[in-house]
């Protein structure tokens, strides 16, 4: 069965994993049980080409024993990697095909030129963001080496486990606020998780625009925080004749909350929302910190993708 009422998701990052086993509904998962590992060293290195898990037989053999102190039969697994792993972007397209697989081509071709790995060997999905009368359409497009996707399915198979969906970590943290975000007619989102900066633009409940940047996991610099969120704002600006944020949302760990609602008003000029996790979020059998729920937020919009 594709749904149940219980699912099991992981991150895998740079410096560790995490599991989240959830249950409840997609717009209101309830977190059954957790379990974080933490290393001092890296153990992967998010790469569009080149292999990104430093020792998969170790990893594997951590994964597999942090797994059974989740106490589940769930062996279904879906999971967030790194941003860095792959590349999102929006994409204009001009008569595109009703056909996915063509209209999958039709992508390929146009990125044939700009892209730096041949599009035969990537693993390409896309969804139609906005389309008018003459098929012309905006896409977001996600991509990722095969030969990436395999290090990571490899991974879990080795471990007993059944990868399900494999996404990006920034949008595994979306799919848990979407609901919230589409149906408001015009907002920007700013979301940062674990060094990387997305910012997203809806119009009429659509998305229209989507900029990711790294950070890096170190301390945030103020003056660059504000130069990339401001260099989004402007890129879109220039594209809507002189746009200004008018409804701005943002979520990031506890600690950096403060600095980024400063440095948002400072952009936009005007007062920004952090999305409430507690009114849609709740745990049953393992108690949280909320201030620790930033942390595993990537695994649980990943879990959430099994539950009805």
């Amino acid at each position: 069965m594709l749904f149940s009422n219980i699912a099991l998701g992981i991150e895998i990052y740079q410096n560790g994993f995490v599991w989240v086993l959830a249950s409840g509904a997609k717009s209101s998962p309830v977190i059954e049980r957790y379990e974080t590992v933490f290393y001092p060293e890296d153990i992967l290195k998010g790469s569009l080409k080149d292999p990104n898990i430093l020792d998969i037989k170790a990893l594997g053999s951590a994964i597999s024993e942090s797994y059974l102190k989740l106490l589940t039969d769930t062996k279904r697994v879906s999971m967030s990697i790194p941003d860095l792993s792959g590349r999102v972007m929006t994409l204009e397209i001009e008569s595109l095909t009703k056909n996915k697989e063509e209209g999958t081509d039709q992508v390929k071709w146009k990125l044939k030129k700009s892209f730096p790995i041949d599009p035969n060997e990537l693993h390409l999905d896309y969804q139609v963001l906005k389309e008018d009368d003459e098929g012309n359409a905006t896409l977001l497009v996600a991509l990722v080496s095969r030969s990436v996707i395999t290090e990571y399915e490899e991974l879990l198979l080795s471990s007993g486990l059944e990868p399900v969906k494999i996404d990006f970590a920034t949008f595994n943290i979306y799919r848990l606020f979407s609901p919230r975000l589409e149906v408001q007619d015009h907002l920007t989102f700013v979301l940062h998780h674990r060094g990387s900066l997305s910012v997203m633009v809806f119009q009429d409940g659509v998305l229209d625009f989507f900029r990711s940047k790294l950070m890096g996991a170190a301390e945030i610099d103020p003056v660059r925080l504000y130069r990339e969120i401001n260099s989004s704002v402007l890129v879109y600006s220039d594209t809507k004749g002189g746009w200004r944020p008018q409804k701005v949302f943002y979520y990031s760990s506890v600690e950096q909350r403060p600095l980024f609602k400063s440095v948002i008003f400072e952009v936009s000029g005007v007062e920004p929302f952090l999305l409430d996790t507690d009114s849609f979020i709740s745990s049953s059998k393992q108690q949280i910190d909320r201030s620790f729920l930033p942390n595993i937020m990537s695994a649980l919009g990943a879990s959430s993708r099994g539950l009805r």
